[in-house]
């Protein structure tokens, strides 16, 4: 399964299927349209699959090749006996809904279509962490298991990055047959397009049920399908699991306001298990979700305000207890003080700088003045979201910046992602503005019809404007590997010894890390080659092992592009390197020093890529 039909249809199996099986049997009253009923189901499965990966791996059960289909017949069967659980699922129809939905379901089509478009270009996914991507998902298919360990490919054992979205895309291959890593940079870059495509309907759910008004869905599709870069611009990044992280979020605050207007066992598991997902694909994402939750009940004012409590730490405790082993894992892992490294608890002033570059990118300006004049107009009409999504904004900015209430900066929740995430409640303020003024409009006659047809014309406009604004998206200085790179990686997979070890091009990324300088980088996550510079998660890793690599690293990136043939000879003698992979991309090694000299051997070349041998010393 490498055509592009078969990698679309299960992912879309894989991200509804299992989580609506679950949702029917647990809350199945919990969504009111099928397009709320869409979006916790993606929220569900997304959940559900890593949390069983989770408990199989701590079991010791590895996941085989016949366990992902005969898993997704079970989950059919189960959906196909519950259906008869489901309460109404159609909106009403009333011209108003009816247009309004057509818009949805135009946004989701156009940007299906878009997001597309926007990879023609691309043969493997682009810039950094798409590579640390790739490798954790050839491990878990090979061990059928959460990629805690990386070896053989990198000394590193109890890894705690967030591997959600990993055995998620470690399903999808599985299920469709998908057993070589050469099937992975289309797996990724397809799977990936998908979910962001389903970032419409899903935040046109959660508008839907936050506003009460068709308006707000059609208007929060848009902002997050065609008018804003984000998150169409993470594909140029490789942010795959902060896409499959803001994916899930809607699902987890429909859930959330489900348990607000019915709490119960019902609502509190089904808060428990996006919460535990979220948890597992991104722990950004997630902090912000229990943000919106303290938020939220801090600002109810019911009756039930106390029941609420209760259940919502019920399903906070729940979702604890049944991710224990990852959060156990998390907590013994944790390093006192800063560093580069994930598992240091602070950060610091220089890495939560507020990016400028970002905060005003794309039509962000734009976005930002449409949210005021939304969450003032959804204040003015007393609007209880409008509150609750400003204050949980405000919430998240103390996140990222609590240096203002005297306490130290988490090093994970950063004022970049508070940046590059800023859509999601950007598009649900602008939606309440949308809900506000449709609110405020004539209810029938003429002018009824003038307003619908002038708010249909903005939205059409919009939608054009956006595909054609959106066609070219990926920034080309990420696009570090191409097709000849991919030719070269093959030749290697095939004609080097599995204990070839490469040295690539090295230039400097963040702080004390370095990155690779071209599709070199590749080389570990699909030929299983031993490269100089490996995925940055190798960081994560015992702290010698990471001081050795870091070594190796900053001699390349501050002498290998300029090095002599007999100092770079030197260097992979020392250091038990044989072959050395060479490009035109700015900071990689270049292959002409190397034909100058004997003490290399040129073993492949083509497309401007060339990998040499070094030869073995004169006795």
């Amino acid at each position: 399964m490498n055509s592009l039909i078969g990698i679309i249809f299960l992912t879309l199996v894989l991200a509804i299927l299992p989580g609506l099986a679950l949702l029917l049997r647990v809350a199945p009253t919990a969504a009111r349209s099928a397009l709320e009923c869409m979006t916790l189901a993606i929220g569900a499965s997304l959940s559900l699959i890593p949390l069983l990966h989770l408990w199989l791996t701590w079991a010791g059960i590895a996941v085989r090749p016949p366990m992902a289909p005969l898993g997704l017949v079970v989950f059919l069967v189960i959906a196909l006996i519950s259906l008869r659980r489901i309460p109404i699922m159609t909106p009403p129809l009333t011209p108003d809904g009816s247009i309004w939905h057509l818009v949805i379901a135009g946004s989701a089509a156009l940007t299906f279509w878009l997001r597309f478009e926007q990879i023609r270009a691309l043969v493997l996914p682009a810039w950094v962490d798409s590579v640390h991507h790739a490798l954790l998902i050839r491990v878990a298919i090979e061990q059928g298991a959460a990629p805690l360990s990386l070896r053989p490919y990198l000394p590193v054992e109890g890894l705690t990055y967030h591997w959600g979205y990993h055995v998620f895309v470690a399903t999808v291959a599985l299920a469709g047959g998908v057993r070589s890593p050469e099937g992975l940079p289309h797996l990724m870059l397809w799977s990936g397009q998908v979910m962001s495509a389903l970032m419409v309907p899903a935040y046109a759910a959660l508008a839907l049920r936050l506003w009460q008004r068709p308006i707000a869905g059609a208007a929060a599709g848009l902002v997050v399908g065609l008018a804003s870069v984000m998150p169409a611009y993470y594909v140029s990044w490789g942010r795959y699991t902060l896409l499959t992280g803001m994916l899930m979020l809607p699902a987890a605050l429909i859930a959330l306001d489900t348990l607000r207007r019915t709490p119960g066992p019902a609502s509190a598991a089904l808060l428990a298990l996006l919460l535990a997902g979220l948890s597992l694909v991104h722990f950004v994402v997630f902090a912000l979700t229990l943000a919106a939750c303290v938020v939220l009940l801090a600002t109810e004012n019911s009756t039930a305000w106390r029941q609420t409590v209760v259940w919502a730490g019920t399903a906070l405790a729940s979702a604890l207890a049944i991710t224990a082993p990852w959060i156990v894992l998390l907590a013994s892992r944790m390093l006192p003080g800063t560093g580069s490294s994930a598992m240091h608890v602070a950060g610091n002033a220089a890495y939560n700088a507020l990016p400028l570059e970002l905060l005003w990118a794309g039509t962000n300006r734009i976005l930002l003045a449409l949210g005021g004049i939304g969450a003032l107009l959804a204040l003015w009409q007393r609007r209880r979201a409008a509150a609750w999504l400003i204050i949980w904004c405000a919430a998240a900015v103390l996140l990222a910046n609590p240096l203002v209430i005297g306490l130290p900066y988490l090093s994970f929740i950063t004022n970049e992602m508070l940046t590059i995430t800023m859509f999601a409640p950007l598009a649900l303020l602008i939606a309440g503005g949308a809900a506000a003024i449709d609110a405020r409009a004539p209810m029938s006659g003429f002018r009824r019809v003038a307003w619908r047809l002038s708010a249909v014309t903005l939205a059409v406009g919009v939608m054009l404007w956006g595909t054609n604004q959106w066609r070219t998206i990926v920034r080309p200085d990420t696009v570090l590997a191409g097709t000849a790179d991919l030719a070269a990686i093959a030749w290697a997979a095939r004609a080097t010894p599995p204990d070839a070890r490469f040295v690539v091009g090295t230039v400097g990324w963040l702080y004390d890390v370095d990155r690779s300088a071209d599709g070199g980088w590749w080389l570990l996550p699909l030929a299983g080659r031993q490269v100089s510079t490996p995925p940055v998660v190798y960081n994560y890793g015992a702290s010698g092992d990471v001081a050795a690599i870091k070594r190796d690293t900053a001699w390349l990136r501050d002498h290998g592009a300029s090095a002599s043939a007999e100092e770079l000879v030197a260097f992979m003698r020392e250091r038990g390197y044989n072959y050395v992979y060479t490009s035109e991309r700015p900071g990689a090694l270049r292959a002409e020093p190397l034909r100058q000299t004997s003490l290399f051997e040129r073993v492949y070349e083509g497309g401007g890529v060339a990998i040499f041998r070094l030869r073995a010393p004169l006795n």
